[in-house]
């Protein structure tokens, strides 16, 4: 009895082991499945950039919605492109979180929206470094004159304009020799009409491609430092229907024209010995006539030989027999 109980006791303890075992083996994996999910997620983090690219096509969109010409220096262009690039940033931004330029006060004479000077100001700080000397007054471009208001410290922006020619995709980042250069690709927003209406058949694909080059600033942030023409080009993109259609109308066309230059060239030749071969057959033709005209002449010829013949033949013999009578 006391036997079977110790065996017990050890079959109770040896199930505990394993149940103690199998809840530790179980937890284990758990914290392995779970570490690998760490990892794969840190993994995919890592190489996937795509916020990072979003992040920067937004700080630049109101630098490539313009299309300002390339640059080595921030400090060598007209501050003005910085500022319009700023309000109509400043615009995009608004729009994109869902607001309306209907929260900024309207100048009573021209309409235009009242954008705060301190958020251009921010705006250009962020893209350009706290560094970057900030000039006020009211500026022009090509497009538009804004007006600053000293009193209420703001820049009269039109609302009802639109200035936009490209929208931004960031393509990639990469950094080199203390650079980072953002590669911008450049989508046409509107079509190429005088009246800039939006186009619904307008390329969806960028038309160039530029580098936006930032260097490292204040708090080691970086900052829009030069604008270069970037190695990645558009790839031409052939049309092989149109074109082998085209190539197919003219191949046919020209043997179309050959084979009736042939034609043409074979009916003039039948028709070259037709008119060659006619004079044959009629010349074959009338040589029977002229043989069968000109034996009946020869014979009459004949004929009339045969009579003159007989004919001198009666008179000899007449002349001989009056000889003869007159010798008798």
């Amino acid at each position: 009895m006391a036997n079977y109980r110790e065996e017990q006791i050890r079959n109770s303890r040896r199930l505990a082991r394993q149940i103690l075992g199998a809840a530790a083996l179980l937890l284990a994996l758990i914290g392995l499945f779970t570490v690998f999910g760490w990892v794969v997620n840190a993994l995919r983090t890592a190489l996937d950039d795509s916020g990072r690219r979003a992040s920067y096509a937004d700080r630049l969109y109101g630098m490539v919605m313009l299309d300002p010409l390339a640059f080595d220096d921030v400090n060598d262009v007209d501050p003005g492109v910085f500022k319009q690039a700023a309000i109509w940033g400043t615009v995009y931004e608004i729009q994109k979180n869902g607001e309306s330029l209907d929260q900024y006060e309207r100048d009573p004479d021209t309409g235009s929206a009242m954008i705060p000077k301190l958020e251009i100001d921010t705006y250009i700080s962020n893209l350009l470094g706290p560094d970057y000397p900030i000039t006020d007054g009211s500026f022009s471009t090509e497009e538009f004159v804004y007006q600053y208001n000293e009193e209420k410290q703001c820049y009269l922006v039109p609302v009802t304009s639109s200035v936009a020619q490209y929208t931004p995709e960031v393509e990639k980042i990469s950094t080199s020799g203390g650079k980072m250069y953002v590669t911008v690709g450049y989508i046409p927003t509107t079509s190429n009409s005088t009246s800039g209406e939006l186009s619904l058949t307008a390329p969806t694909e960028p038309v160039k491609y530029m580098d936006y080059v930032f260097t490292r600033g204040e708090n080691r942030e970086w900052y829009l430092s030069a604008l270069q023409e970037s190695e990645m080009k558009v790839e031409a993109t052939p049309e092989p229907s149109p074109t082998a259609a085209v190539t197919q109308d003219t191949q046919s066309m020209v043997e179309s024209q050959l084979d009736s230059t042939l034609t043409g060239a074979a009916s003039d030749v039948d028709a070259e010995e037709g008119v060659q071969e006619t004079p044959v057959q009629e010349e074959t033709s009338e040589s029977p006539t002229e043989e069968t005209t000109q034996e009946p002449a020869e014979d009459a010829a004949s004929e009339e030989t045969v009579s003159e013949d007989t004919a001198s033949s009666q008179d000899a013999g007449s002349d001989a027999s009056g000889s003869n009578d007159a010798v008798g």
